[in-house]
């Protein structure tokens, strides 16, 4: 199993960090944000893709589907693709092919097949290519964590949110535990205000679902300058192995 970052910058882009994308094998992306479909295209995954999850509706998450939308329609993509999401995702992506001029003549290509989820106040599962299950996240609009299971490997994926007991309960004894860890820990009242993760909050998760790894995830670019504070803290409260993740970091289980 394979899991690559493409972007992990969080709510605003950085110099060196793009908006929140991760690679899965080659063929399942979990957010699709600006920038994705140029760092397909530079690892040459862009022609695999078969499935797109995304966490939530937010414009730091989503925006990169439009740009890979119309590579595909405009390379003559004949292979479906499935997007995964939460309710009003087909309405919300179609209203802004919509706004942005997008041909009639050139969505006809290939079909996108579209799953919204319901709320999930327990451990659901969605249908798909891999074994994937979801709960609710705590954010400020509907959101979902999941869980992907492939080859035996377990990867955890919190999207944004505030640390809940459901997110621990799904990420029990995962392999890779991505989370949310947007703001430091000085800043842990206005990350949860705002419905996010500081590293501590990240750290007591991992130790509590027992993970194996920790991928520190979403890191708002304002704290770029203090990436290994970042770390220092999550190490704190989680003993195992933290990790920052990196635009193109690419791990292997």
């Amino acid at each position: 199993m394979k899991v690559t970052f493409l972007g992990t910058a969080g709510s605003t882009l950085s110099k060196n960090r793009g908006y929140p994308a991760i690679l899965i094998n080659d063929d399942l992306l979990l957010d699709c944000g600006e920038g994705t479909t140029q760092k397909l295209l530079q690892i040459s995954s862009i022609d695999s893709i078969r499935t797109v999850f995304f966490s939530h509706l937010h414009n730091d998450h989503v925006n990169g589907l439009f740009s890979l939308l119309w590579y595909y329609w405009i390379g003559n993509r004949k292979k479906p693709l499935e997007i995964i999401g939460p309710p009003r995702t087909r309405a919300t992506i179609e209203s802004i092919l919509e706004l942005v001029n997008t041909p009639d003549d050139m969505m006809k290509s290939f079909q996108v097949h579209y799953k919204e989820l319901e709320n999930a106040e327990e451990i659901k599962v969605i249908d798909t290519i891999y074994t994937m299950r979801y709960v609710d996240a705590d954010h400020r609009i509907p959101a979902f964590s999941c869980t992907i299971e492939s080859n035996g490997h377990l990867v955890c994926y919190s999207g944004d949110t505030r640390p809940t007991q459901l997110l621990e309960t799904l990420a029990k004894n995962c392999d890779i535990f991505i989370c949310d860890a947007t703001m430091p820990d000085e800043w842990a009242k206005f990350a949860h205000e705002h419905y996010h993760c500081t590293p501590s909050d990240a750290g007591k998760i991992a130790t509590n679902a027992n993970c194996k790894k920790l991928v520190l995830f979403h890191i708002a670019s304002h704290f770029v300058n203090q990436i290994d504070k970042f770390k220092r803290q999550a190490e704190k409260e989680f003993k195992n192995e933290v990790i920052i993740a990196q635009d193109l970091l690419e791990l292997v289980l």
